[in-house]
């Protein structure tokens, strides 16, 4: 065999090989794909479940991925163009209607960078629940901010924009009604921050809820 055949022949297996490769991980992904899209609309749906309030609870999956709005102002929330939030709603038996908007806020004041969240506040303004969905924050210290760490996050629960002061939307070291964590000050101050922002925003902003006045 010359040396021209075999690096012909060399040529050929290693072309055989990549095609064989390429071909196997594109199957693959195929396979998985439905798979992996499936998973992260449950994960989404889990969030979002987890946001809403208890009238609004049993509220079927497909009615809550779809009831997608487009954000006014979204800058507002630290959020791109054409970003969506979600609007649910859902009259129960005696034809009482509940609903809640859902809004994505992301804040860039974390330690560590960016933390995102889904804020729910329903029709009497008031926020029905806080979810960090990604975030960077020191393990042990800052990612207490996550609901299966501690249970932090769910003071901000029934809470209205007057419910505090100004400056008690703040934490403790700063003045304000939120503990902070032993040894990390910086987290927590980022997302009251950013959920205080979030309650202005929705006082500003015509959003798609019925917002019903609080009773004297």
């Amino acid at each position: 065999m010359t040396l021209f055949q075999a690096m012909q022949r060399g040529a050929f297996a290693l072309g055989t090989f990549a095609l064989v490769t390429a071909g196997s991980v594109a199957l693959t992904r195929a396979l998985t794909a439905e798979r992996i899209e499936t998973h992260q609309l449950a994960y989404q749906h889990r969030q979002l479940q987890a946001v809403l309030p208890q009238t609004l609870a049993n509220t079927p999956v497909t009615q809550v991925l779809e009831s997608t709005f487009t954000i006014p102002n979204p800058e507002a929330l630290g959020l791109q163009s054409d970003s969506q939030g979600w609007w649910v709603s859902d009259q129960d038996s005696n034809e009482n209607e509940s609903s809640a908007v859902i809004l994505p806020v992301v804040t860039r004041q974390g330690y560590n960078g960016e933390i995102h969240l889904l804020i729910g506040i329903d029709q009497q303004q008031r926020i029905s629940g806080v979810r960090v969905t990604q975030h960077q924050e020191t393990p042990g210290l800052g990612d207490d901010i996550e609901r299966s760490r501690s249970d932090w996050i769910t003071e901000f629960n029934g809470l209205r924009l007057d419910s505090l002061p100004p400056e008690g939307w703040a934490v403790a070291k700063d003045g304000g009604h939120f503990d902070a964590f032993t040894g990390a000050t910086i987290t927590p101050r980022a997302v009251v921050n950013a959920v205080h922002k979030a309650l202005q925003y929705a006082a500003d902003t015509p959003l798609p809820i019925t917002i019903e006045e609080p009773t004297p």
